[in-house]
C-alpha cells in the first residue's frame, strides 16, 4: 500500500534534487566540497551516514566520509572535475540519508 506521505517525499527529494543541480553546476569544486562538507556534517548528527558504491574507490561500498577525503585529494592533485563529481555525490547521499533519517523517526511496526 503506497501512502501519500510516502508519495510527497519522493516528490520532494525528486523536485530538491532538480533544484540543487543548478547550484552545484556553477559553482567550482572548492565550494562543492565545502558544501559537501557541511552537508555530511549535518548527516553525521542525524546519525545517517551511508555507504556508497562509486568506480573511484572500486567495487565495494564505502562510506561518504572516504569519498569526501578522496574528492579533496582529487582536488589537491588538480583533478577538478573528478573532486567536483565525488563531492557532489557526498552532498546527495547525505542530504538523502538525513531525508530517510527524518522519516524512520516515527517508524512503527506494520502487522
Amino acid at each position: 500500500m503506497i501512502r501519500f506521505r510516502d508519495v510527497l517525499m519522493v516528490s520532494f527529494i525528486a523536485i530538491s534534487s532538480l533544484a540543487l543541480s543548478p547550484v552545484y553546476a556553477d559553482s567550482n569544486a572548492a565550494e562543492t566540497i565545502t558544501q559537501a562538507e557541511q552537508d555530511l556534517k549535518s548527516a553525521a548528527q542525524s546519525g545517517a551516514v551511508w555507504r556508497l558504491v562509486d568506480k573511484a574507490t572500486g567495487a565495494g561500498a564505502v562510506g561518504i566520509d572516504k569519498l569526501l577525503k578522496l574528492a579533496k585529494k582529487k582536488l589537491d592533485e588538480g583533478q577538478d572535475d573528478e573532486a567536483k563529481r565525488l563531492a557532489t555525490r557526498v552532498s546527495w547521499a547525505a542530504q538523502l540519508g538525513i531525508s530517510q533519517a527524518n522519516d524512520q523517526k516515527q517508524a512503527k511496526p506494520y502487522y
